[in-house]
Formats: structure tokens, sequence, C-alpha cells
């Protein structure tokens, strides 16, 4: 290692601050207790409340590149556990849960009560920023042989939210599962793939890394998520900032099986441009499976200025946990018959997503799932050994500095 780096290294690990997987504890990195559960921070960064912070652009990642015989399940294929980060939206989490534990998942909770009277509930004493578990992971792989996996991506809010980001590996260590590393920047949300190794996304993801070039994007997605296929597609905004805040994939579109996808329909621009773009794409086409696909769409519609939409749900072993939305009973029913009608037999469970809509998601950006449990030991229960991860040194990650970590970078010449 050389001095600059050194130096630098010393600098930056300040009291509560993360460096290589390892976190520090004080009272906060920003100086408060822990998330307000009574006013949760929105899925976008809210600047009087949040400050940067200038860490993972020098912290390591997990060195370990994804074996060969793991891949990133689709969403309708069988989830072991559901992970919740406990940091606002209680009733909203306590719904979900309930429906996931039903279902036959384990519940993780990060920062979550002890008990909320549902089976299968496990709270999981780790510190979190915010709610939005689906954005800084934990991505859940599974290998041939049923062994569980997590991908570590950086998340797009890694400079203010560093409890968040360094939750993949922390959930890794508590629950003996093996870490990743993917050293680009990738929220959950706009990450949607089928069984046949298909990823689908929109051109956010291009944006967040826009200092490496989209093949080098695309073979750090090959690399670790272990997808073979990559389809993009625009966002409501694109070229410029997303109308719903996130640009995601999961605000508009959802695989239910590996030919038919779920799609918001509105008349509201851009979102009608842009949707309807989404829907021909699929039409005529066939799915890896030889089916041609079949595109069933549900209502979406923006109020107050944010989107809603019943896309945002979460598919738990043929149980669909979805949005509800106070004053829109029908546009519910009709949404409900959709994913019945993509998913025969499936059980749809809604559950009120109001508070949390405004601020940018609902079931799905609020969840994460881990596809299998680890093995020897029950998913609820931690030994308290930390797992062994390899790191690979910080100045191999390549992100675009900061004016504040330019000023560390001279103060350690």
């Amino acid at each position: 290692m050389n001095r600059s780096l050194s130096v630098l290294m010393s600098l930056m690990l300040l009291p509560g601050m993360i460096f290589a997987g390892e976190a520090v504890e004080t009272k906060s990195v920003s100086g408060n207790s822990g998330p307000d559960l009574n006013n949760p921070l929105p899925n976008w960064v809210d600047t009087s409340r949040e400050k940067e912070q200038d860490i993972r652009a020098v912290r390591g990642v997990p060195a370990a590149v994804t074996p060969s015989d793991f891949r990133i399940p689709a969403e309708y294929e069988p989830v072991g556990a559901v992970v919740l980060g406990w940091a606002g939206y209680s009733s909203m989490l306590t719904g979900i849960a309930r429906a996931a534990s039903a279902a036959g998942a384990q519940v993780w909770a990060i920062g979550g009560p002890s008990s909320i009277g549902v089976a299968n509930y496990f709270s999981v004493p780790l510190r979190i920023d915010t709610v939005w578990v689906r954005d800084y992971g934990p991505f859940g792989i599974s290998s041939g042989s049923n062994t569980p996996g997590i991908v570590d991506a950086i998340y797009r809010h890694y400079r203010y939210r560093v409890y968040d980001d360094a939750i993949p590996q922390q959930l890794g260590r508590v629950k003996g599962i093996n870490v990743y590393g993917m050293n680009i920047i990738l929220d959950g949300g706009n990450l949607m793939v089928d069984s046949y190794g298909n990823l689908f996304m929109t051109n956010r993801t291009y944006l967040w890394n826009s200092h490496l070039s989209r093949e080098q994007v695309d073979n750090a997605l090959r690399t670790a998520l272990r997808v073979k296929n990559i389809i993009v597609f625009d966002y409501a905004g694109y070229p410029g900032e997303p109308e719903d805040g996130t640009g995601h994939i999961d605000m508009f579109m959802k695989l239910l099986n590996d030919h038919t996808v779920l799609i918001a329909k509105t008349s509201d621009e851009p979102y009608k441009s842009n949707n309807d773009k989404a829907i021909k794409f699929f039409q005529n086409r066939t799915a890896p499976d030889g089916k041609p696909y079949r595109v069933i769409t549900a209502k979406g519609w923006v109020d107050g200025g944010a989107w809603y939409t019943f896309t945002n749900s979460l598919i738990v072993n043929n149980t669909v946990v979805m949005p509800s939305y106070r004053g829109h009973q029908a546009e519910e029913q009709e949404a409900i018959a959709a994913y019945q009608a993509g998913m025969p037999g499936v059980k749809v469970v809604p559950v009120n997503s109001d508070n949390s809509i405004v601020a940018g998601g609902s079931i799905h950006c609020v969840t994460q799932t881990i596809p299998v449990l680890p093995k020897n030991r029950s998913a609820g229960e931690s030994d308290g050994k930390a797992v062994p991860v390899e790191f690979t040194p910080s100045e191999e990650i390549i992100l675009p500095a900061s004016p504040v970590l330019k000023q560390l970078q001279k103060l350690a010449e």
C-alpha cells in the first residue's frame, strides 16, 4: 500500500464510518440516534436531513467473484426469506411480514422490533438509515446445490447512507452467507430477471455509472449476477431526472412468469409514453421459454405529484403482496384480477401503501429476498461470529471523487 493511500485511509477511519465492511458503531454518522420511524427518509436524498459522508469512494468491496454455478433467480421462483429494513412504515412492514410468513418464507427484519406476533419472524440487530432495502441489498443468489449467496453492489446513495450501503456485507456475516462484490452502482429496484438469465432494467443504471462505458457496466452485471442478456428500457423522464424520483423498472413493470409481464397503463405523461413503449417492446415477441409474451396491464396514475402503481409488489412463493391505496378500490380489484390472470392460482394480499408511495416506493421497494436458507443453521439464528470475507484494496474502486475526497487526497500527498 502506498503512503498517500495509507494516510488517506487513516483520515477516513473516523468514528462511526465504514471501511472494508467493518462498521465502527457510534451514536450516528449524521449525529442522530437512528432512523426516525415517524418521519422516514424518502427514496431520494433529503438534503435538509442528510449530509454527504464521502465513505464508499474509498471503501473496499468483497474481492470474491460470484461462482459460475450461482445465479440470481426470478422473483417468482422459490423464496426462503424476505428481508425488511425497519426504518419506518411499521404498519405496512407488519402486513408484509404477515403475508410473507403465511407464504412459507422466513422474515428477517433489520433493525426491527423483537417480536410482532408473526411466525418465522426474526429481528436482525444491524444499523440502517432507511427502509429502502430493495435498493441497497442484499441481492440474493443461489447455487445449483441450493447454497445461498449475496451480491453487494454500490448503493446509489452511498455517500449519504453508509449504514444502508454496508448491509449486504453485514447481513452476510450475521447469517453465514458468502458475499460477492460488484463494483458498480446498482439499485435493486432497477433489477428484474427471469429464470433464463435475462436481466431487465432501465437506462438509469448507465447514468449512475457514467464514469464507465456501457460495456463495462454490462460485464459487471454478467459477472456478478451470472445473467446472460441485458434488456434496457427508458424511464419516465429519460434522459433527465426521473419523474417518480427513482427511474426504477419496478415502478412500471413486473414479470409474473417467464412469458407474462405486468405493465402500468396510464393517461398521465410522461409515464404514458414510456410505458406504452415498454408494452410495444413485448408485443409480437417470443419469450425465452418459446411462448409469445403476454402483456397484462394495471392502472397507474399521478396524484399530488406522486406516481401510484400496482407493479411495485412482492412475489413470495405464489403469493403476491400488492400495494393498496385508499379510495381506489375499483383500480385495486382490477389489479388483483390482472395478477390472477397472469399467475393462475396465486393468492393476492393487498397491503396499504399510501404513506410510502409519496416517498418514492411501495411494497417491492421495502423488501428483498433470499432464495434459499443457509444450511446447517436456522436462518433466524446467528453464532455471533463474523464470516471471513476478503476485500480488494480500496484504490481499486473506480468512482468519481467528490470535492471532499479530493481535499483528503491532497492532504495525503
